[in-house]
């Protein structure tokens, strides 16, 4: 059973390590259901003694637990974060002590980053392309919203995409640029 010594506890051990400490599995839903609790014992007792000294104490139980629970979260967020990073940067060591919930946000996390890290570098590797204009084109705003009024003849680097798609209606032709 969880209760604010318990979660003092953990917060405690979380502050202290790098990694993440142990928890229950469930350790989200029964600091969530300990919550839950609180607030309806806070809530019987101002309806049995509005003026009742407890109320104090109660309440301020309920907003104590709430930010050791937030705490908790953050610092272990924190730490699935930076575990994720530093395996989408090529490290191999997946953090031990995972809940079922952080197992699932450090997987999507490690997806979302090695998505960003493949499109990003590599479409900086094809992201311009030299061309020349053989035919006036009308003025037209392109994908990375830039407008653009090129007349035949003209040499220019151009996003990949855009370049492709001129190159493919014949209205421009890809030079190869050597340094």
């Amino acid at each position: 059973m969880l209760n604010y010594s318990a979660l003092r506890n953990i917060e405690q051990k979380e502050k202290t390590t790098s990694t993440l400490t142990q928890i229950d599995a469930d350790f989200y839903r029964q600091a969530l259901e300990h919550i839950q609790k609180l607030e309806e014992r806070l809530h019987e007792e101002k309806m049995k003694n509005p003026a009742a000294k407890t109320l104090i104490l109660l309440a301020e139980e309920l907003r104590n637990t709430k930010r050791l629970w937030e705490s908790i979260f953050e610092r272990r967020e924190k730490k699935i974060v930076l575990a994720a990073l530093s395996v989408a940067r090529g490290g191999r060591a997946r953090p031990e002590h995972l809940t079922r919930e952080e197992k699932m946000f450090y997987e999507s996390l490690i997806a979302l980053l090695h998505e960003h890290r493949k499109r990003t570098l590599e479409s900086t590797a094809q992201e311009s392309q030299v061309v020349r204009i053989v035919k006036d084109i009308p003025q037209f705003v392109a994908g990375d919203m830039k407008t653009y009024d090129l007349k035949k003849e003209d040499v220019i680097s151009l996003p990949g995409e855009v370049a492709q798609i001129l190159i493919q209606r014949k209205v421009a032709e890809k030079l190869m640029v050597t340094v």
